[in-house]
């Protein structure tokens, strides 16, 4: 393997890994209308990549290649060595410049943070901004692995689910970040309480005003005067669910009552009620009640 590095990227924001790495990704979420993280998946090639410095946060699930691949990461000339199989996990160093090599070809999942998606959390949980998440590699970590394979599904099937749910599982993804993987450990919070009655009817008024619209959790987040982290937390002791489950089943509950009225086609009607599409429908329907749409009209 070569031992030079192979050319200089000048630190910049991004939040493609694409842009600074001489390789075109295999699927991305660059046409999805989410927000707080955007999705990558590579097939690296064997050998070193060019030496570059990242201004956001790249975490890596490995996804395999039938074997497990030896990585050589250089960070300010220091060298870590680790090997990864199947589910393995790495968090990309921040403002540092470093370049990596395989003695393999393999699969990797990328997940791009967006900074300031750190920043707010890291005020919320930590008590100030001043956070950066450790760098690690070859590790295993089941939620990260599950939320970046929910992420890649998606993008595999050419889904693309709504800006919420994404936002969801980005917004889990950097609080576990940092709870677990940051330069600062986690205070102690208030687990007690909820929304009073007349602020949770107010969320959940426009939720139900505005199912057709692609609902972002920044957006309920403002209805509710709350930073994002204190939103989701009390909207899901409020009622018992996150807001993405909580929207999902509002328009499941829409789509049957349009069901009923039989004015509409199964296109029309999912698009009515938010989703992106008529199996997009379909799935929620019948995860939610347990059969498709057409067998609970017709039960």
């Amino acid at each position: 393997m070569a031992s030079q590095r192979s050319r200089l990227f000048e630190p910049r924001t991004s939040d493609r890994l694409a842009d600074v790495l001489a390789f075109t990704p295999t699927a991305a979420s660059y046409n999805t209308t989410w927000r707080s993280i955007t999705v990558e998946t590579f097939d690296l090639p064997s050998g070193e990549t060019p030496e570059y410095c990242l201004e956001h946060y790249v975490v890596s699930v490995f996804l395999g290649s039938g074997k497990d691949v030896r990585l050589r990461r250089i960070i300010e000339n220091q060298c870590e060595e680790t090997t990864l199989s199947l589910g393995s996990v790495a968090i990309c160093p921040i403002h540092q410049s470093h370049f990596f090599e395989l003695n393999d070809r393999s699969q990797a999942l990328c997940l791009n943070l967006n900074p300031n998606l750190l920043r707010l959390h890291s005020t919320d949980l930590l008590g100030h901004d001043r956070v950066e998440l450790l760098p690690r590699q070859g590790f295993r970590d089941g939620l990260i692995q599950h939320i970046g394979l929910a992420l890649n599904f998606d993008l595999q099937q050419g889904a693309y689910s709504d800006r919420l749910y994404a936002e969801t599982l980005a917004n889990t993804l950097a609080l576990h970040l940092l709870r677990h993987y940051s330069t600062v450990s986690k205070r102690k919070l208030n687990s007690t309480g909820g929304f009073s009655p007349q602020k949770l009817k107010l969320v959940t008024n426009y939720i139900n005003d505005n199912l057709e619209r692609d609902l972002s959790l920044q957006e309920l987040a403002a209805i509710a005067q709350l930073s994002q982290y204190h939103f989701c937390r009390l909207f899901k002791r409020s009622t018992g669910l996150s807001p993405h489950k909580y929207v999902t089943h509002q328009r499941v509950e829409k789509a049957k009552r349009l069901l009923k009225q039989g004015s509409m086609t199964l296109a029309e009607i999912a698009m009515i009620c938010g989703f992106n599409h008529q199996s997009h429908l379909h799935r929620h329907f019948k995860r939610q009640t347990g059969v498709t749409p057409k067998t609970w009209l017709n039960s």
